[in-house]
């Protein structure tokens, strides 16, 4: 299937960027500048605050979008998703997915927790995925402070942060605390290019196989490491007690099959999955809502799943 017209005039807003050629810094400004063209006005929200807790590494910063959703004094407490943002583990920051936090916090009826991770090449691998374990774990311990339920937490992520998700659900699955879904948008579950949609997709649009190089070479101080199921977590033996999980993937995305194979692993395992493959759409066009109509349609499929998650989590009130 061809691109979507709609599709094809958001990536004309890209044309022209390389970010392999890019410096971290350069790419991380350009990043910015992008999305805030290619995405949807931001919606209003009841709050937004930004908290600096101390983590791993220093200072993790967090930005907290409380819904306009309204509650009664008798109400539980809100529901809260912890995400985590994509940008091949080197560019990347609240204000590239605010939009998307924003809409599926209204959406979803929860709490959004946006998390900057610890970035490489200055950061290499486990920083990111240590910064994310603890941002739930701190959630989960100050859940009271920002008005969340701490027995309803999900996580979510796009891309790189898609492949945080799928790491820290198997991480905490032993030690907890408990979750009750992961949202896995267009996410990195292998850094291995050894799949049909690498070779077909390998030259974009939106992610091509050169910028997936160039991201794994600031991650890893090893390659050997893409191995390591904390680096690609399609290669972990056990998928079983994992969250359901929420998938979306794309026809014209490089990471398209391997984020299938993980949906397939799931519900193997036994994991309630949804999961959908955008027929006519590129990596992370779920970002483009200013140009792209499917991004609200994907966002909704999200923001479905999450409720469902959180009703079902919900304790029966006596």
């Amino acid at each position: 299937m061809e691109l979507h017209p709609q599709i094809r005039k958001a990536v004309g807003m890209m044309a022209g960027v390389s970010f392999p050629d890019l410096t971290p810094g350069e790419a991380r400004a350009t990043l910015r500048e992008r999305v805030a063209i290619l995405n949807q006005a931001p919606v209003p929200l009841r709050r937004v605050m930004d908290l600096y807790p101390t983590g791993p590494g220093g200072p993790v910063p967090l930005r907290v979008y409380v819904p306009v959703t309204v509650t009664a004094p008798a109400d539980p407490p809100l529901p809260v998703v912890v995400y985590f943002h994509g940008g091949g583990w080197t560019i990347g920051c609240h204000d590239t997915v605010e939009p998307q936090c924003r809409y599926m916090a209204n959406a979803a009826r929860a709490i959004f927790v946006s998390v900057e991770y610890r970035l490489a090449p200055e950061h290499k691998f486990p920083a990111a995925v240590e910064d994310c374990q603890w941002a739930v774990r701190w959630v989960h311990e100050h859940a009271e402070e920002i008005g969340a339920d701490p027995t309803r937490i999900a996580i979510a992520g796009d891309s790189a942060g898609g492949n945080l998700t799928a790491v820290t659900a198997q991480q905490l699955r032993d030690p907890g605390p408990q979750l009750c879904a992961q949202v896995l948008i267009c996410p990195i579950t292998k850094l291995i290019f050894d799949t049909p949609s690498y070779e077909e997709n390998a030259d974009g649009p939106v992610l091509t196989r050169r910028m997936q190089e160039r991201w794994r070479e600031y991650y890893l101080d090893d390659e050997a490491l893409c191995h390591d199921a904390r680096v690609s977590p399609l290669l972990a033996n056990d998928f079983s007690g994992l969250p359901p999980a929420i998938v979306i993937t794309a026809s014209h995305d490089p990471l398209r099959d391997e984020g299938i194979a993980y949906a397939e692993r799931l519900a193997e395992a036994g994991v309630p999955v949804r999961h959908r493959n955008w027929e006519g759409y590129t990596h992370l066009f779920p970002s483009m809502g200013g140009y792209v109509d499917a991004a609200f349609e994907a966002l909704d499929f999200a923001a479905a799943g999450l409720r469902d998650a959180f009703n079902t989590a919900m304790p029966k009130r006596k």
